[in-house]
């Protein structure tokens, strides 16, 4: 971050408590900041200097707002793709004196005149500004660079037309275009968002870079519900395709899907109601030219849901225009765990990857700080390689028939596509080898034939809990295993409604699997007297047969072989969920009762010497505390 930068914003939070540094204050920044810029561009300037000078706006004082507004009448009256852009409902809820104080933390921090004649300055200052704090603001997530230079990279829109339907701030546009431009070819960039704030900034993204409004433009709205770039009737068709769309949005505009005048869902299926990533998908499948690309970031949900995006799945490998699919690591995102995929469209296939989807398992190409995971140049350009060469390599790279991937039920996790998956676990990593434990595994049986999987309860919502009127029942959540073992003590009361109270009570014998997020749990349910329920975040294995010992069962999921159908069958946009259907398709070895019990006692005899030597260990250091003297200050617990 350069230094007067770094000044400006150190200067604009002590001006300004953390409430204020508002997505409003941020707006009325970068159109402040996008008017000096357009100052000292030919096109704009004489204009804007018959209206107002920089010096007149700083000599303003209480009338800053007036002649600000004057000014911004103006640019948008030299520049009629950028009306509404300044004067709008941000510009007229800001405070005067807040506008002047922007005004003069410009003129003692910010660029100076001179400054603002250089791009790479304006840009830089730009992006910094927006990287500090639209985060805080609104919890507004950028797409990462690197992500970005990989969506690009992968599909090379070098010349032609770019499209991005959810474009937030443009940065996607604005990269994919300068990328074109540093290789001397030369694209145009388009683009709509939703959220109006958003907005302003893409399309002050768009002007600051000199894109607005010859190479390209942001439109404001739903895209789902009303796309903005027509033609003849028809979604307009683009070369390219680059979205980071936003996950799992529920309100994404399923009654206007069933009877979309676009015609974007009738040959596929309409998406889950519940889940909009199939309409932004199937959007950007529209919205390509026969011979487009598309490079879309997807949550792994995507690509293994059931129902309507299975069948929607089937009708695109059907139709042959999935490419690739890239695993990208988990945490690439600031805040967030969640691991995503991209996702290559083409509706031109060469003759050699038709009927073929590569699958790449890019998840360990990063660099990391504590909290965060980057893609590097160096991993990009390794992914990209693979890409153009479309071939086979071991543990990384698989070109899989579509066959294959209809006897999978159309699942497009890359992990079921690999001989070898490597795993994390308590002994290390490990490989994992599917085909193996699928042929070689004797007496395999799935999870179903002997057990019922069901679902726990929902919790009630606070309101339902402050206006309870009825039993309360003890619910076991998460937190209340611990090593394997129920807390019976900690666990806390709800009024619970459900119509069969009796089916999500935890019955002794019962395996508890915990089913959203990172962190497995396992436990068996004891022996206990009172009633006791078990909350959705589990789901509840209930054998339903004698020759079955549940700790069997619950070593087996603890095993490697269970902690890869868990890592393959966990979906969701923002949280990874198991559910019951995932479970009940598991298949384990089943063993005689004995051979269980001997199998149990082997790996608890492991244990045990762990156990042990823990025990063992500790004592030594005890000893030796007590050796140099201070091990009367520690007391055992």
């Amino acid at each position: 971050m350069a230094e007067n930068t770094l000044q400006f914003i150190n200067e604009l939070e002590n001006q300004f408590s953390k409430k204020e540094i508002n997505f409003t204050l941020i707006s009325e920044v970068g159109k402040l900041h996008a008017l000096y810029a357009a100052m000292e561009m030919e096109k704009y300037k004489t204009g804007l200097s018959k209206v107002a000078t920089r010096e007149d706006v700083k000599n303003a004082g209480s009338a800053v707002k007036k002649k600000l507004h004057e000014l911004y009448l103006e640019l948008e009256k030299l520049e009629p793709s950028l009306s509404k852009v300044f004067i709008n409902d941000s510009f007229s809820r800001i405070d005067d004196k807040d506008l002047y104080k922007l005004v003069v933390l410009f003129e003692r921090y910010g660029l100076k005149k001179g400054e603002y004649q250089s791009k790479e300055m304006i840009v830089t200052f730009f992006n910094d500004l927006l990287k500090e704090f639209i985060s805080e603001a609104k919890g507004f997530e950028f797409t990462p660079d690197g992500l970005i230079q990989l969506m690009v990279e992968s599909i090379k829109p070098l010349n032609g037309s770019i499209y991005d339907g959810t474009a937030g701030i443009a940065n996607i546009l604005v990269q994919s275009y300068t990328n074109a431009i540093n290789k001397n070819k030369e694209v145009n960039v388009f683009g709509q968002e939703l959220n109006e704030e958003l907005y302003v900034l893409g399309k002050l993204n768009l002007f600051i870079n000199h894109i607005l409004p010859e190479r390209g433009n942001l439109y404001y709205g739903d895209t789902i519900r009303e796309p903005k770039w027509i033609e003849n009737g028809q979604i307009q068709p683009f070369d390219y395709v680059l979205m980071n769309y936003p996950f799992g949005v529920r309100d994404w505009g399923y009654e206007f899907a069933v009877n979309d005048p676009y015609g974007r869902f009738e040959l596929y299926d309409i998406p889950s109601k519940a889940q909009g990533d199939y309409a932004f998908i199937l959007h950007a499948l529209a919205s390509l030219k026969s011979t487009g690309k598309a490079a879309l970031v997807v949550p792994f949900g995507t690509l293994v849901r059931g129902a309507a995006e299975r069948k929607i799945r089937s009708i695109l490998l059907k139709d042959d225009v999935i490419e690739s699919i890239i695993a990208l690591p988990s945490n690439l995102f600031v805040g967030t765990g969640i691991q995503v995929a991209l996702f290559l469209l083409n509706k031109n296939k060469p003759v050699e990857k038709k009927g073929k989807v590569q699958f790449i398992n890019a998840e360990g190409d990063y660099e990391r700080t504590r909290t965060q995971k980057f893609l590097m140049p160096e991993h990009i350009q390794k992914i990209v390689d693979v890409l153009d060469r479309f071939e086979n390599i071991e543990r990384y790279s698989r070109i899989v028939p579509v066959g294959e991937i209809e006897d999978n039920q159309f699942d497009l996790n890359p992990s079921l596509y690999f001989v070898n998956i490597e795993l994390e676990t308590e002994f290390g990593k490990v490989l994992f080898n599917r085909k193996k434990y699928e042929t070689e595994t004797k007496n395999l049986v799935p999870i179903r034939e002997f057990a019922e999987v069901i679902r726990g309860v929902n919790l009630p919502s606070r309101r339902q809990i402050e206006n309870a009127d009825g039993e309360l029942y003890p619910v076991i959540q998460i937190r209340d295993v611990e090593d394997g073992e129920i807390q019976f003590e900690k666990i806390d009361k709800f009024p619970i409604q459900t119509r069969d109270i009796e089916r999500v009570t935890a019955k002794p014998g019962d395996i508890l699997v915990s089913s959203r997020g990172t962190q497995q749990k396992i436990a068996i349910v004891p022996e206990h007297t009172e009633q006791v329920l078990v909350s959705s975040m589990f789901v509840i294995i209930r054998l339903t047969s004698d020759k079955v010992n549940p700790l069997y069962v619950k070593r087996i999921l603890e095993s490697p072989a269970g902690q890869y159908f868990f890592e393959v069958n966990q979906s969701g946009s923002v949280v990874t969920v198991l559910t019951p259907n995932d479970i009940n398709s598991i298949e384990i070895p089943l063993l005689s009762i004995d051979q269980q019990t001997e199998f149990i006692s082997e790996l608890e005899k492991a244990d045990d010497i762990i156990r042990k030597a823990q025990e063992e260990r500790k004592s030594l250091y005890f000893n030796a505390y007590q050796n140099v003297g201070f091990g009367t200050a520690i007391r055992k617990n």
